[in-house]
């Protein structure tokens, strides 16, 4: 390998660590975040083109993508309208494009395991990241509960997506059936912000309906980020990005005594 190879590749050793890190302290920085997955970062080899058929290295390349898979903890939080789903779906949400007097929900529809949802001033039911619940895809307005002293104290959602609030009274009101969106490649989901993600060519269209998912009221999904592992990751990428440094800097000495050499 030439020096300038060994700065090349440090210089692209760098880079990738740097951008793990950045994904590391998403992580840990979200880990309390509910529904949050974590975005895991993977490196592959770069392979220089040589001659005679010897083949030098050539950096890192990396690529990321979201545990949309691993499923966190589901908690009780006692908020009657927080929602938490186990195993497989997502809650079908939209940002609001108007405002809060008028609201509008013409956006893109989006996917998400986040599920502290709370009434707003129109008993719409909106998460922490600012995406509103809606019952299934054809719904023009998301799902809506009484506010005030007629708020529900509890909802309960059935196997077949019945959402029903109870109130202090103990009476019962049917706020309508809901459904999740699953897809068949829920890893090649778009991510767009707040935990929210897009369905694109690689995930596939949605399905709809629940098979083997279930929502239990009154709990959300935590993040799947693990603190320990988190911090275990980020001491690995740190040493990995001061053995590049390292080497940076003693090809970068070489280079500066070969030119002193010839000047």
């Amino acid at each position: 390998m030439s020096l300038l190879d060994a700065v090349s590749n440090s210089t692209s050793g760098l880079s990738a660590q740097a951008f793990a890190l950045n994904n590391i302290s998403g992580n840990i920085a979200n880990s309390a975040t509910a529904g949050f997955k974590s975005t895991e970062t993977h490196f592959a080899d770069l392979l220089a083109e040589t001659e005679a058929g010897s083949q030098a290295a050539g950096g890192v390349s990396l690529s990321t993508r979201s545990s949309l898979q691993l499923q966190g903890t589901v908690a009780s939080t006692g908020v009657s309208t927080n929602l938490a789903i186990s195993g497989e779906g997502y809650f079908i949400v939209k940002p609001n494009t108007g405002s809060a007097n008028a609201p509008s929900f013409g956006g893109q529809t989006g996917y998400t395991r986040r599920g502290d949802f709370a009434a707003d001033a129109n008993g719409y039911l909106v998460n922490g990241a600012g995406y509103y619940l809606f019952a299934g895809p054809s719904a023009s307005t998301p799902i809506q509960v009484a506010t005030g002293s007629s708020a529900p104290t509890t909802l309960a959602v059935s196997s077949a997506g019945a959402l029903t609030a109870t109130h202090a009274d103990g009476s019962t009101t049917s706020l309508g059936t809901m459904t999740l969106a699953q897809f068949d490649g829920p890893e090649n989901l778009a991510p767009l912000d707040g935990g929210t993600y897009l369905a694109t060519d690689r995930s596939g269209p949605p399905a709809y309906g629940f098979a083997g998912a279930s929502v239990t009221a009154g709990a959300v999904e935590q993040s799947n980020a693990s603190l320990s592992d988190q911090f275990a990751k980020m001491i690995e990428t740190q040493q990995a990005y001061s053995a590049n440094t390292k080497v940076l800097n003693a090809a970068n000495e070489m280079l500066q005594d070969v030119i002193t050499m010839y000047v």
